[in-house]
């Protein structure tokens, strides 16, 4: 009796043992997913602006923003008294976050939204080429899984149906640009004729963009939100926040 309850206590160990490697490598996973490569091309100052205003993201953006702040310069202001005091501090923050989306580099603004998000598991990563989904958390979440044998898990989705945000590499292309949108697609794996394959199309105010739009086809990162399908052309819509070139 002793030797079998010895036996359900080391194997009761060597399961929490696992679950606890399982769940650490998963988040270092989410966090190497963080790192930025490449060259700020295009933000989208009303979405960061957004989400600072939505009260899941704002205390952790102000939190995030006043880390790198200068020292000696405080970052949030606050004014009024009694009843109006809250009131005046919230819009006083609101203008210095504005004020600060402006003057700061893109990869500095879009480097805090992504930490942000990445710490709510609010974004999944997705490789077009390979026709991936990164196995972290976020996805997890989006998907409904536990903790179980991969037998039993949905190891595909459709986009269309995300909620989270996302993160989409691939080979962008420009299709169209005027005064006021520019468009960039691009396909889903490496077809030899991208404009006959399923693809993602992404428009850009063409004030926000950084640089030039390059005449032929980049590889580059988006960091957006789904909107919908496209019947007509067959293409995903994503809103894109930030674009990484």
């Amino acid at each position: 009796m002793w030797l079998a309850v010895w036996v359900l206590t080391v194997a009761a160990f060597l399961v929490a043992v696992v679950v606890f490697v399982k769940h650490w490598r998963r988040a270092r996973s989410d966090g190497d997913q963080g790192m930025i490569r490449g060259i700020g091309f295009y933000l989208h100052t009303k979405s960061v602006m957004g989400l600072y205003q939505l009260h899941r993201y704002n205390e952790a953006l102000e939190q995030e923003v006043e880390k790198r702040k200068s020292r000696g310069w405080r970052f949030w202001g606050s004014g009024g008294f009694g009843p109006l005091k809250g009131e005046s501090e919230r819009t006083d923050t609101d203008e210095e976050f504005r004020r600060y989306i402006r003057k700061a580099e893109p990869i500095t603004v879009i480097g805090i939204v992504m930490k942000v998000l990445e710490k709510h598991h609010d974004i999944i990563y997705v490789d077009l080429a390979k026709r991936e989904l990164v196995h972290n958390r976020a996805l997890v979440k989006e998907l409904g899984w536990a903790d179980g044998p991969e037998s039993t898990r949905q190891l595909k989705t459709r986009l269309r149906g995300v909620e989270a945000f996302v993160s989409v590499k691939g080979l962008f292309r420009k299709r169209s640009q005027t005064d006021t949108e520019t468009v960039f697609v691009a396909p889903y794996g490496n077809p030899d004729d991208p404009e006959q394959s399923r693809r993602i199309r992404f428009t850009c105010v063409t004030s926000d963009l950084r640089d030039s739009a390059p005449a032929g086809a980049f590889r580059a990162r988006c960091l957006g939100k789904v909107e919908d399908w496209d019947p007509e052309t067959g293409e995903l819509v994503v809103h894109p926040i930030a674009i990484f070139k």
